[in-house]
Formats: structure tokens, C-alpha cells, sequence
């Protein structure tokens, strides 16, 4: 079986005080970004401290990044049970594809929010086991028996019949946002993009040659809307400083050169010069 997420090179989960506005409650953030427990293939650190480390957090809010692929049901389970009798508020956030196990551990929030490119998937719990026929039907019960166990913890929130619940773990269904709130197992589906503010002064597009445009058609994040407004109005300002230069141009002397470069060529090396 091939990993389906890249070698953690250390543990699979971090833990860090997260730093709030001044009279919000405090928080710590966990994030769980890898396979939970030990992985079938390369071993990988257990709950054994990551459960210890939730018992010592002593903020009033918790919250749960994750991005996994599932793993160890035993390993899972503590890691929700831990969530679920901390005595902080937990707010799960699905921020990558979220499967298996690793939507147990979700359910641990009092809210889930995930980003609306994201997928949530349920499936019947599996393993690999050698034996003789009385064996491995001792073992098919024993996955009953833990699939009975995750059934109950998907219907404390699910919205579905038990029988619908059932036939999407058979199939191994995944989910996408929307439907795993229509599901019940997310409270919040998040935008991923947001539509760019007009641009203050889009004079520096005019003086480049190109048309303004009256609607920004593709969605820009608003951290790169910023990046984008600042050497607009820069070099609208420069522009404006060359125009009234130019109107009190003193008189020419022996050996002056006139200005070469109009306002659009100008303006197009400012705007590729490199910007931090």
C-alpha cells in the first residue's frame, strides 16, 4: 500500500499557544497534519504524548487544525476522548482532505468549519490480519465491533438514518463541504477566496495603455489585493511628480538631453521591478 501522504519528518502533530486580540479568550492550536498513530508502513509517534499534552493545555479554547489521512482507531479514539472530556471549548477547523479516523477526531468540536475545497471522508474501518478461517472470522466481528463503536459517534451528529449512515460507509464516501454539513458533520463551510475591493486609483492601467477595467473579474485574496494596490498608487504618484517636473522644466543647457521615456514605459518598469 502506498503512503498516501508524505513522510512527516518529525511528529505528526503540533502544539503552540496561539496569540488573540486583547479581551478574547485564550486559545492553543493543535494542529494533526499526518497519519494518526503508528502507520502501517514507517512508524510514527502514538497519542500516547499527544493525549498527555492535551491534558496539560490550560486555555480556554482549543482548536483542532486538521489535514489527515485517518490511521490507528485505538490512537483516535483516545485523541477524541481526550478532546471531548477537556474542559476547554474545542472549535475542529478541516483545513485538507479528512478521512477515515481522522473524522472521528473532527467530531471532538463543539463546531466544525471546513474549507469549502476540502473533502470528508467516512468509510467502514479495515485491517490486515493473518490466520485460519475461525481466525479471521473472530477478526471480521472484532471490525463489527469497532464499526458499531464509530457508527455511534457519526450519528451523535449526523442528520441521516442509521441505514443511509451504513450504506456511505460501505461505499467509502467522500464528502465534500456542503454535503458534509447537509450530513451534519460540519457546522461552517468556509470560503476559500473572497472578491478583490476595487482598486483605489487604476490611473496607472490608463497610462500603460491598457483599458481600466470597471469589474475586477478574477478573485484575488485580499493580502495579494494589498500587494497589488500599493504599486498602483506608487506609481500613479510618480507619474504625476514627472507631469509637474515637466511643467516648470527649466531651461536647457549645453549638452542636456530630452526625456526618452514616456509615462507608460516608465510606469511598466516600476511595476516589474522587484517588490518584498
Amino acid at each position: 500500500m502506498r503512503r498516501q501522504f508524505p513522510k512527516a519528518k518529525g511528529s505528526f502533530y503540533d502544539i503552540k499557544a496561539a496569540v488573540r486580540a486583547e479581551g478574547e479568550p485564550t486559545a492553543t492550536d493543535l494542529w494533526i497534519y499526518d497519519v494518526i498513530g503508528d502507520d502501517w508502513l514507517d512508524p510514527s509517534l502514538t497519542a500516547k504524548e499527544l493525549c498527555q499534552r492535551i491534558a496539560a493545555i490550560d486555555t480556554a479554547e482549543i482548536v483542532l487544525h486538521l489535514a489527515s489521512p485517518g490511521g490507528s482507531v485505538s490512537d483516535g479514539l483516545a485523541i477524541y476522548n481526550a478532546l471531548m472530556s477537556h474542559p476547554a471549548a474545542v472549535t475542529s477547523r478541516v483545513e485538507g482532505w479528512t478521512a477515515s479516523m481522522a473524522t472521528i477526531v473532527a467530531l471532538a468540536g463543539e463546531t466544525v468549519t471546513m474549507f469549502d475545497n476540502c473533502l470528508f471522508m467516512i468509510h467502514n474501518p479495515l485491517m490486515l490480519c493473518v490466520g485460519n478461517a475461525r481466525e479471521l472470522r473472530e477478526q471480521a466481528d472484532w471490525l463489527d465491533r469497532v464499526g458499531g463503536i464509530m457508527q455511534a459517534i457519526y450519528m451523535a451528529r449526523c442528520t441521516k438514518t442509521e441505514d443511509e449512515l451504513q450504506s456511505a460507509l460501505d461505499a467509502e464516501t467522500y464528502l465534500s463541504a456542503d454535503e458534509a454539513l447537509d450530513w451534519g458533520f460540519v457546522t461552517e463551510v468556509v470560503a476559500t477566496e473572497q472578491k478583490a475591493a476595487a482598486v483605489a486609483d487604476l490611473g496607472v492601467f490608463d497610462a500603460m495603455g491598457f483599458r481600466t477595467p470597471t469589474s475586477v473579474g478574477r478573485a484575488l485574496h485580499a493580502e495579494n489585493e494589498g500587494r497589488l494596490r500599493e504599486p498602483a498608487i506608487l506609481a500613479a504618484d510618480v507619474l504625476a511628480m514627472l507631469d509637474r517636473k515637466a511643467e516648470c522644466r527649466p531651461r536647457r543647457g549645453a549638452g542636456d538631453a530630452s526625456r526618452t521615456m514616456d509615462k507608460k514605459g516608465y510606469a511598466s518598469i516600476l511595476l516589474a521591478s522587484k517588490r518584498h
